[in-house]
Parts: structure tokens; C-alpha cells; sequence
């Protein structure tokens, strides 16, 4: 039997069955389905990898766009310069959560701009 004439047999018999085998099938058609996409992937991948060795490529070379710069991570610029100063030379960038000498010193009544880092402009 061919496989298009084992799909129609397949399509055919399942509105015959109940509710209960229909889940069963259902489950063991997405295991298998999950089990061989692996399998293609695993194939795909040991086929590209044997033809970039044999070529002297790299991934990078095909896909420079796809593939971060070595040595960087996503989005790095840089380091973030400190925007605000506490009074034991504490710094932070201003950026994520207020540290928390900065928390206790806004809970005493302090104001956050006392602790801005003035920069010079020009």
C-alpha cells in the first residue's frame, strides 16, 4: 500500500473512532511526529556541518546576520557610565533596580537628584 492510500485509509477510519482512541492516536502521531522532526534536524545539521568542513566555511560566513560577533553579547555598546554617586562613593547607572543604598537614602527624606553625577558639557 502506498503511502497517499495509507493517508486516505488513516483519513477515512477516523471519524469511526471514539473520543478516547482518537486522543491516544493523537498523542502517538505528535511523539512520533516531535521524534522524526528531531531526527531531520539532527540530519540536516550533520550534512550542513560536513559540507562547511569540506568547503572551509563557517556559519558565520553564510549567515553573518544570524550570528552574534565573538567576544560581544546581543545589544552590548559598551559599559554605561554611572549617573548617580551615594555618599560612600556607591555609583549606579541608573538603569534597572534602585540599589538599595539608594532606596534607604530616599527613605530618609533625601531627594535622588542630590546624588546625580554632573558630567561636563563641551
Amino acid at each position: 500500500m502506498s503511502e497517499e492510500e495509507l493517508v486516505n485509509y488513516v483519513q477515512g477510519a477516523l471519524p469511526r473512532l471514539s473520543i478516547e482512541n482518537l486522543n491516544s492516536i493523537g498523542e502517538a502521531v505528535w511523539q512520533l511526529r516531535q521524534a522524526k522532526q528531531e531526527e531531520a534536524r539532527t540530519n540536516a545539521r550533520q550534512t550542513i556541518e560536513q559540507e562547511l568542513l569540506r568547503s572551509g566555511l563557517s556559519l558565520r560566513d553564510l549567515f553573518p546576520e544570524l550570528l552574534p560577533q565573538p567576544g560581544r553579547k546581543r545589544g552590548e555598546g559598551g559599559p554605561v557610565l554611572p549617573k548617580y554617586r551615594g555618599p560612600n562613593n556607591e555609583i549606579w547607572s541608573g538603569r534597572g533596580h534602585e540599589p538599595k543604598w539608594l532606596q534607604a537614602l530616599l527613605a530618609e527624606g533625601r531627594n535622588k537628584e542630590e546624588f546625580l553625577i554632573a558630567r561636563d558639557v563641551g
